[in-house]
């Protein structure tokens, strides 16, 4: 399958959230929280120019992610959620897509990293790693969660960026 990405436009809100509800629709999550992660986003108008963005396939949306502001001790912080493909559609490369395109965007504009709660298996091969080991921690998983994820784009060692992570939605 080849899925173009392009940014999200307002007409393609509906059909996100159904893509983001399918996605996430058996997993373990409550009442498929991501959804409401993306909703909430919108309403706080707080995704950066060109951080949100759809894998289509002839008309069809396949996939999603948003990067959302969020803030690390005081300071502005750029934190990945969620990535969405629909079931039928996964493991077919839009993931990855969508990842490569977000990283791409996010260094582009100036990010000095992104954060992310997710699969490590999954995760690493885009170069992130656990965010605990690096003193920035997310705390409804704890300082040791090595789900909570970080990827730089700058050579620093990120010394004067430790603390606590919050997404927009929880400010």
């Amino acid at each position: 399958m080849k899925a173009s990405v392009r940014g999200t436009s307002l007409d393609d809100r509906e059909r996100v959230l159904d893509v983001v509800r399918r996605a996430f629709a058996s997993s373990d999550r409550r009442d498929n929280e991501e959804s409401g992660i993306v909703a909430q986003t919108w309403e706080l108008d707080a995704v950066p120019d060109g951080l949100d963005l759809v894998a289509e396939d002839r008309g069809v949306i396949r996939g999603h992610v948003m990067a959302a502001r969020g803030r690390l001790a005081g300071t502005d912080a750029l934190g990945i959620a969620p990535l969405s493909v629909s079931p039928s559609h996964q493991r077919q490369g839009i993931g990855t897509a969508l990842m490569n395109a977000m990283l791409a965007g996010a260094e582009a504009a100036g990010w000095p990293f992104v954060v992310l709660l997710g699969d490590p298996a999954y995760y690493g091969r885009f170069g992130f790693e656990p965010a605990g080991p690096r003193g920035i921690v997310y705390e409804p998983v704890g300082a040791d969660s090595v789900h909570f994820q970080i990827r730089t784009f700058e050579a620093d060692d990120l010394h004067d960026r430790r603390g606590t992570f919050r997404y927009c939605w929880e400010l």
